[in-house]
Formats: structure tokens, sequence, C-alpha cells
């Protein structure tokens, strides 16, 4: 399991394809590499792929601490980077890394190409607020896989929740096995974001991706983004909630292909 030790953590990483520029995913608040497999054929094809989980993520080492901020995130990135040879990389970040790719963009601005945030937002405001407090209700009640449960409608659009569902009973399942305690500290991490007074420093070609059926991170937050950030475009994809690349990942694979050549 290739395991690299940053900052006071190990993280679990996969590198793949030859290219010459490097895309990095980062994932979503309960995602691991996992999540990706839809994606990194396609890009590996193309670039180097680097895949890894946060600390505090499942692979990942989850040190003790009352929380995990996204300027540790984006260090520990930045020091993966270094470990790996990577002089700079375009950004792929999904709703929490998202959050994460922005406090990267800012604070190692010489290291970035290109900018991706799908699904995703400026700053926790009270609706995310209180998403998090539910979870943190539900982490204390019998039932391991209820803040799965609260979180469902918000995470995914109505097509997929009508056509997947023995695969949504699987990442049911996977949720019902994840420890409370780091998903807390990611959670406190994310209640902390607010870049919106530093997103008009951010210089790199961004794309700001969104479902139209997004519940979790709606549209304004989108518009937000793409509003404070100088060089950025908003897209928004019909017929997707929150779970963008999975989904439609034909499409939302296709978008990044076409942001990264410049085609669009």
């Amino acid at each position: 399991m290739p395991l690299i030790d940053v900052n006071d953590t190990a993280l679990y990483y996969e590198l793949t394809g030859n290219g010459s520029e490097t895309v990095v995913l980062l994932n979503g608040i309960s995602m691991s590499t996992a999540a990706w497999a839809l994606q990194e054929p396609e890009l590996a094809a193309r670039y180097r792929v680097l895949r890894y989980d946060l600390r505090g993520q499942l692979q990942s080492g989850k040190p003790e601490a009352p929380s995990y901020p996204m300027p540790q995130h984006a260090a520990d990135l930045a020091a993966l980077l270094d470990r790996l040879g990577i002089a700079r990389a375009h950004l792929v970040g999904l709703s929490y890394g998202g959050a994460v790719a922005q406090h990267f963009a800012l604070d190692y601005p010489q290291r970035l190409g290109k900018l991706v945030l799908a699904a995703t937002l400026a700053w926790s405001d009270p609706v995310n607020d209180a998403i998090a407090d539910s979870w943190e209700a539900a982490a204390h009640s019998v039932d391991p896989a209820l803040h799965f449960d609260i979180g469902l409608p918000l995470t995914f659009g109505a097509n997929y929740l009508q056509q997947q569902a023995e695969r949504i009973s699987l990442l049911r399942e996977f949720a019902s096995r994840q420890p409370w305690q780091p998903l807390a500290r990611l959670v406190s991490g994310m209640r902390a974001h607010d870049v919106r007074a530093r997103l008009a420093a951010v210089r790199a070609p961004t794309l700001v991706l969104v479902g139209e059926d997004d519940r979790f991170t709606p549209l304004y937050h989108a518009r937000l983004l793409a509003s404070l950030i100088p060089a950025a475009r908003l897209t928004v994809v019909p017929g997707s909630g929150h779970a963008l690349p999975l989904e439609l990942p034909q499409q939302f694979n296709q978008l990044l292909l076409d942001f990264l050549a410049g085609k669009a």
C-alpha cells in the first residue's frame, strides 16, 4: 500500500499515467481514491493522475486533533507533491476537495496549473452548518449509517436515486463501516472554510461545475465562486446532483478533458 509521510501523518496515494502534466483528484468528505475509478482511465491516457486520501480519510493517517483545517490539507498536498517530485499540477476538487483546492490555489499559486471546482462552495453557510449538526446527532445514534441516510437526498440527484438503488445500498454499507471521529474532524475543518474575501487573488483558469439537481452545494454557491474568481467560468450540468463524477461520469470526464486541453 503506497503511503508517504508528510507533515505529521501518512497519506495514501495512487499515481498512474505517463503524461507530462499531472492532474490531482481531490476527494469529497467521505470519499476514497476508489471513487474516482470512472475518471482515472480516461485521464491517465493523457496525464499523470494523482489520487490520494486526505488526512482523516479511509487509507490515510488520522492524527488526533480537534480539527483538520483546510490550510493543513493544502500544506499536506504541497508536501506530497514535493515528495513525488511534482513541481506543478492541475487540481480537480469535488465538494470538500474543492474547498481544499481553493486553499491550495491561494497558498501555493505558483504550483497550480488549471483549477476545476466541482459541486463545492466558497464558505460554509448556515445550511452547511445545519447539515453538519444533523450528522453529529446521527453519529450518536445506534444506526452507524444514519449520517449517510441524512445526506442521501442531498448527495444524489433524482435520476441517480431512481436508477442506482443497488449501488446506493453498497455505498451505505461502506459508510456504516467508517469511524465517526475522523469524519468529525473533517467536518470541523469545513465549518471554518470561508475564502470569499480572498478568491479575487486566484489567477488560475478555473472551471466551476455544478449539477442542476445539486441540493448539497446548490447553484448559488457555484455562481458565487464563478463571480469571485477572475478567470472562472460556470457550467451547470443538467440531470446531475452533487456527486457529478459518479452520476454522469462520461459528461464529467469530457468537461474535464476539454477544459484541461484548452478546448473550452
